[in-house]
């Protein structure tokens, strides 16, 4: 792994513990096997909407989707 300030590697934890991921995860080469198209697909996908009417919408979709996989 390249070296980071402590600043860097605070933002990484924050950003890592907020995905649910390890920060191992942003180095990885790949995604993890089964993981090809989750949350890098999501984050490329979520950049395309340019509006917030577009993002408050997938937000939306994506809510229903959750709220449904709940036990």
């Amino acid at each position: 792994m390249r070296k980071f300030d402590e600043p860097d590697w605070a933002t990484l934890h924050r950003l890592a513990d907020a995905l649910g991921v390890p920060v191992e995860r942003f180095f990885a080469e790949k995604p993890p096997a089964g993981e090809a198209a989750s949350t890098d697909e999501y984050l490329r996908l979520w950049f395309k909407i340019e509006t917030e009417e577009g993002r408050q919408q997938a937000l939306e979709a994506l809510r229903g989707v959750a709220e449904r996989e709940e036990p």
